[in-house]
């Protein structure tokens, strides 16, 4: 890579560092706003449910995911994520720093939501409707731009309107497939946990022929002494 590109590649990386400290350091701690990072879960809860406005749980760790860091710079950190969030999404900012102090009982509070949406690994974007129910989450992806990931969140919040905007028919369609993928994905588990038993008991015969085989070789060596 020419040396001017790579200067160029460093500088949007720092770029994308410092937006996201910007984004990390412009969370509340109390209260919430339509359209503004907090991290306190009650108040964001009740205004989801007041207003109306789905809520959008960002699960991140601001100093040291830097996956959290690519999508703060790509996308929540630009004008055009606060154009689309101020007046439609409720936004709560769950942060598992490794650096920086929090709370005990931003800790707790944090470590609770992490254990109730089952969160695996960061980030991770749950979304839920002013009642409560999960309707998706979503991940990072290197190339994201804000506007793919405004399209993937609307993609999520049209679950809560596919009974006024599908015939009886189309929904009942949209259902059966929404079950069979769901009867696949857990065939595709079950099938990853059989591979896996079997290559672990694959590995424990490979491990015994080798060994048997190193002291065969043993045996080789003394007697060619």
């Amino acid at each position: 890579m020419p040396t001017r590109n790579l200067i160029a590649a460093g500088a949007l990386a720092v770029a994308a560092l410092f937006s996201a400290a910007a984004t990390a350091a412009d969370v509340a701690d109390k209260g919430a706003e339509l359209g503004k990072w907090t991290s306190d879960a009650p108040a964001a809860l009740e205004l989801s449910k007041k207003t109306g406005k789905p809520l959008f749980i960002q699960f991140t760790g601001s100093d040291w995911c830097g996956w959290c860091k690519l999508m703060d710079g790509k996308v929540f950190s630009t004008q055009e994520w606060a154009d689309y969030a101020k007046d439609g999404l409720v936004l709560l900012y769950v942060d598992f720093p490794r650096g920086k102090e929090q709370s005990q009982a931003l800790k707790e509070q944090n470590e609770k939501l992490s254990e109730q949406y089952g969160i695996g690994g960061f980030p991770t974007y749950v979304i839920l409707g002013p009642d409560g129910k999960q309707l998706g989450r979503l991940g990072a992806d290197r190339d994201v731009t804000p506007q793919a990931f405004i399209d993937q969140v609307k993609d999520v919040l049209i679950v809560q309107d596919l009974e006024k905007l599908l015939s009886a028919e189309d929904l009942a369609a949209y259902k059966a497939a929404e079950a069979e993928l769901a009867d696949l994905e857990k065939k595709v588990e079950a099938w990853q946990a059989k591979l896996q038993k079997e290559a672990q008991a694959f590995q424990t015969t490979f491990d015994a022929a080798q060994a048997k085989l190193d002291a065969l070789r043993a045996k080789a060596r003394d007697a060619a002494k």
